[in-house]
């Protein structure tokens, strides 16, 4: 393949950029070099939105699959099949579980050298029959890219795939963490010496906003004077606002729904939290970081990967909530730390999760397994 460009396709369940996996797909596609690689963007199910396409610098493509065990799929994955053959790429790179069964196949038969499956969590959906069914195709692929060592490990462990063909390479940090219109204390109706600590994060159970407002609750009890944003929206909004009742600190919590622009609101939080119970590489613990922000997030997943113990923040063990609200009281109450955590913090993001280092390192993987 010396002298031409490496043709890539990336195989995605639905393009809608706004979640984790889809950021790091968007930000990808954008930084490609275009003078080395050709790539194809390929949806399963939903068409790329109109708002998204201006967007991508390549080509396009809809499956139009519905249901994987339909006899309309059967048709779709014949001219899947087709069309790759067609195609010839170099390279697969494939997200998300349903994609991944659908998907691995199809290449497999149509002579693709190089099939990646990406992961990029810590497997909080898996069930044993949906496990038994990855890991029989997933003896079709022939490498994992994952996005932290906790997540290399799982795999190993879970979908039984050969260590040494797992490629390690972290989110990348797309875009800067800036501000058109920043927010004030005084626009969200918190008074100006108050401290505020704020998530990001959908309100979905794996997320477990829930621990968020019990480490409110006891934060509280020592910080009166502490404001409490949520930063996302999703199914459990309702459920965490009568929690929030419940404790009577409903005044101090507020829900502020999906905001576009953090980068507005995360120069007022004095401490981020990440209290999910499940992280396979956090962006949320990398945009505070950029941000200055100190983290204070629980000891699971890649966290560690992200958050150095009492140089950018604080790993508290997974699930104990006591021994996180303590990290934050003493972020808090310490300004000469707050301010240490916050310079540490900056500095430690700005090469290792730089668009550059992980276009770098995804080339340098490209070159070695073509």
């Amino acid at each position: 393949m010396s002298g031409r460009k490496i043709r890539v396709g990336f195989f995605i369940d639905a393009y809608k950029p706004g979640a984790g996996t889809e950021n790091q797909l968007r930000g990808i596609l954008r930084h490609l070099d275009a003078s080395r690689v050709e790539a194809t963007l390929v949806t399963l199910r939903d068409p790329v939105p109109e708002q998204y396409r201006a967007e991508i610098p390549w080509p396009v493509e809809c499956l139009r699959v519905g249901s994987l065990f339909s006899s309309s799929a059967v048709l779709g994955f014949l001219r899947l099949f087709s069309w790759l053959r067609k195609q010839q790429f170099d390279i697969a790179m494939i997200y998300f579980v349903d994609t991944n069964q659908f998907v691995v196949p199809a290449c497999k038969l149509a002579g693709i050298h190089n099939i990646i499956i990406n992961r990029r969590d810590m497997g909080y959906w898996y069930r044993r029959s949906l496990l038994f069914r990855l890991n029989t195709v997933n003896r079709l692929a022939d490498y994992f890219l994952v996005n932290s060592e906790a997540v290399k490990q799982l795999v190993a462990t879970r979908e039984r795939f050969p260590a040494d063909r797992i490629k390690v390479i972290y989110n990348g940090l797309w875009d800067k963490i800036t501000a058109a219109n920043p927010a004030t204390k005084e626009s969200l109706r918190i008074p100006a010496n108050a401290s505020v600590v704020g998530i990001i994060a959908s309100l979905r159970p794996v997320k477990r906003i829930d621990r968020f407002i019990e480490v409110a609750a006891i934060v509280l009890r020592s910080v009166p004077q502490t404001y409490f944003l949520i930063l996302g929206q999703g199914e459990c909004e309702a459920q965490l606002k009568s929690q929030a009742a419940k404790l009577g600190i409903a005044e101090r919590v507020r829900f502020l729904g999906q905001v576009s622009d953090v980068g507005a609101y995360l120069p007022l939080f004095d401490v981020g939290l990440l209290t999910s119970e499940s992280e396979g590489l956090s962006n949320t613990l990398m945009e505070y970081a950029a941000a200055g922000v100190p983290a204070v997030a629980f000891d699971t997943g890649g966290n560690p990967e992200v958050v150095v113990e009492g140089l950018t923040g604080f790993l508290a063990p997974e699930g104990d909530i006591p021994g996180m609200a303590t990290k934050v009281v003493a972020v808090l109450t310490d300004n000469d730390l707050k301010r240490q955590l916050s310079n540490q913090s900056a500095k430690s993001v700005s090469e290792r999760f730089a668009p550059g280092t992980i276009i770098r390192e995804l080339m340098a993987f490209f070159d070695a397994i073509k």
